[in-house]
């Protein structure tokens, strides 16, 4: 009997997560909760897609803090400690994050239902792992994927590490490429988790400060189009922010591979994956070709990112509150 295309793409994502475990020291699995918290997953859900339906942008937001999160010292959750606690080393306070990542009220909440369901059980870095899945597929992911459990929270974060290791709107293809490859991340990796640039807003700012309009790589009248618009919001109080994917912003798919191909990246970051001469401009035109080969890849991809050194057994604690470890006075804890 014939096997179907998505059928075998299943078996082989299957494979290839079995491999991405046998290659990390750390083992996680996806039934780590099952029997200590199995609410995680229906409390994760019914709050992402609330917040969600809210606001459409938020699923960009959520699946960014996941990444950044891992980015910097691994999946620890070290980048939801507040800086008052930290005396100045937050991460929250770094280049790529201040005044940019957000969605840790939403996170604050999930949190709290789940002290309350299942009180010291469930890692903040675990829990930004499973929101940025739920993120994705609410917003239109159709291959869903799994994720695996067992991350311990940090007691510490580092603001020196968030300024070094994330990238950055300007970056060029190697430096992306070098970037990813520290954490143990390859090209295809790259371009995949780039796609989540599919949904999501961007300001003005960080389009100039991405050299978007003067990237000879990208199409001279979208250029144009984003200058325009950037301008006429300059010097307004709540100036509007510019949709990543100009296609379709809110749903995740892969027209932001399309993008690329017709020159139309946002920043001189996304264009690069295809102006870029080497085998990424393959991959590109792949995934801008089959949605279904994104979606697999985007899924695996994320599996790798969540393997990112990540405390376990007796590393780290498991926090009561995002925002503080557990020894912070009762004063700096999470507010609602």
């Amino acid at each position: 009997m014939a096997i179907s295309r998505a059928r075998a793409r299943v078996v082989v994502a299957l494979i290839l997560v079995k491999f991405v475990i046998l290659v990390n020291a750390q083992v996680l699995t996806t039934e780590f909760y099952d029997e200590s918290c199995p609410e995680i997953y229906s409390i994760v859900k019914e709050e992402v897609q609330k917040a969600v339906e809210a606001e459409k942008r938020m699923a960009a937001s959520l699946i960014r803090l996941h990444f950044h999160d891992c980015f910097v010292n691994g999946c620890d959750g070290s980048l939801l400690l507040d800086d008052p606690i930290l005396g100045g080393t937050g991460e929250k306070l770094s280049r790529s994050n201040l005044n940019s990542t957000r969605g840790f009220e939403v996170i604050d909440t999930i949190k709290t239902r789940l002290e309350s369901a299942c009180p010291n059980t469930v890692s903040c870095a675990d829990l930004l792992a499973i929101a940025a899945r739920d993120s994705a597929v609410q917003v239109g992911l159709t291959d869903t994927y799994p994720v695996y459990f067992g991350r311990r929270d940090s007691l510490t974060a580092s603001i020196d590490e968030a300024n070094l290791r994330l990238p950055t709107p300007n970056s060029n293809y190697s430096v992306l490429k070098a970037n990813f490859e520290f954490q143990g991340l390859d090209e295809t990796d790259l371009i995949a988790l780039s796609g989540a640039h599919t949904i999501g807003r961007v300001r003005c700012i960080v389009i100039t400060v991405s050299n978007s309009s003067t990237d000879p790589n990208i199409n001279a009248a979208f250029r144009d189009t984003l200058i325009k618009a950037c301008d006429t919001a300059n010097g307004t109080i709540d100036p509007p922010l510019q949709n990543l994917d100009v296609k379709t912003p809110d749903k995740f798919d892969n027209n932001y591979f399309k993008n690329l191909r017709r020159g139309e990246g946002v920043l001189t970051s996304d264009q690069t994956l295809q102006s870029t001469p080497g085998p990424n401009v393959g991959i590109v035109k792949d995934f801008a070709k089959n949605k279904e080969n994104f979606f697999t890849q985007y899924g695996l991809s994320s599996i790798k990112m969540g393997y990112i050194r990540p405390l376990t057994g007796d590393q780290g604690e498991i926090r009561k509150n995002c925002r503080a470890v557990n020894s912070a006075p009762s004063s700096l804890v999470a507010y609602q």
